[in-house]
């Protein structure tokens, strides 16, 4: 079974087919959970509402979309220029859909403390796979190092090393594929991982606002 993507009335809608273990750091219904829906959905630079989590249910009603079943990314980028890559390793497929803006650019622990805004790099991942839990931790972990990778050499306002931005967020969900105890980089399911998002979010940053623009 394949997951179906979808975009409608600026948001990135990956159907999952049913309701399938996704490991999330989205705004809405992050965590572990069951969720048949990934959705990256565009908002305006100044989003920043009392009750995000509202906000957001009212959004996915009005797209028909079940909120219970939902795990919801936003972002300040047209999600209609996402980037998407695949790739396979000794069985297990990896898909990846993403967007990236560059306008909040961080250093972990050296960036100054700031108001988020939701100019963000959003990374949906899908493996066909199934991956312990602590290998669910492990692909989150991949992402990271990978987008790291892929922004060596730009910095931050501040003139730090950037290796994220300060809104990151990323979805790992798994549907039917071949049983992996772990996800590192050199494992089957790791590997095809780190190449679908180093794929996706390099030709990403080719057409990414760069960190001067205003609010993104």
């Amino acid at each position: 079974m394949w997951p179906k993507m979808t975009l409608r009335d600026r948001t990135l809608i990956v159907d999952l087919g049913a309701s399938r273990r996704v490991l999330s750091s989205a705004p809405f219904r992050g965590g572990l959970s069951y969720s048949r829906y990934l959705v990256n959905r565009t908002v305006p630079k100044d989003f920043c509402p009392p009750d995000l989590g509202g906000v957001v249910r009212a959004d996915l009603e009005g797209l028909g979309l079940p909120p219970g079943v939902c795990v919801a990314h936003l972002t300040a980028v047209d999600v209609a220029a996402h980037a998407y890559a695949a790739a396979e390793e000794g069985g297990v497929r990896v898909q990846v859909w993403l967007t990236a803006g560059l306008g909040n650019l961080a250093a972990p622990g050296l960036s100054p403390l700031a108001l988020s805004r939701p100019g963000t790099i959003n990374v949906l991942a899908v493996l066909h796979a199934d991956l312990a839990e602590a290998a669910m931790v492990e692909a989150v972990q991949i992402v990271s190092e990978v987008k790291a990778r892929c922004l060596r050499g730009r910095t931050t306002r501040e003139g730090y090393p950037a290796t994220g931005t300060s809104t990151d967020t990323v979805s790992v969900a798994l549907l039917e594929g071949p049983k992996q105890d772990y996800c590192g980089a050199v494992t089957p399911a790791g590997r095809a991982l780190g190449r679908a998002v180093d794929g996706a979010l390099s030709a990403a940053l080719l057409d990414a606002i760069p960190a001067t623009a205003e609010g993104l």
